[in-house]
């Protein structure tokens, strides 16, 4: 699932899910975070998320970026890209609660 603000440049950024894979080493393939049921697609706490986003750089090329966004602070992270805030303020709450 991935959320994102009106396609207005500068605003804030995409938020999305996702699942680790690890293979061990009995060669099994485990996926993190651990759920001990199927996974949910709505508990936030099934899923590691991140935000990205793109920036331009001084020589005018585009460059992606991504932030670890943890499991308390989604729900925020949710209402601040669906108000369209400025990308420096999601950030600014994603990396001031931490």
């Amino acid at each position: 699932m991935k959320l994102r603000g009106d396609r207005i440049p500068g605003r804030s950024g995409t938020l999305c899910q996702r699942i680790k894979k690890k293979k061990l080493r009995n060669g099994e393939i485990r996926e993190y975070p651990l759920v001990s049921i199927d996974r949910n697609v709505n508990n936030v706490l099934h899923w590691f998320w991140h935000l990205s986003y793109k920036q331009k750089e001084p020589d005018g090329k585009y460059k992606s970026h991504t932030v670890s966004v943890r499991p308390e602070q989604v729900a925020a992270v949710k209402v601040l890209i669906a108000g369209n805030a400025q990308l420096e303020v999601v950030l600014s709450y994603i990396y001031s609660s931490k």
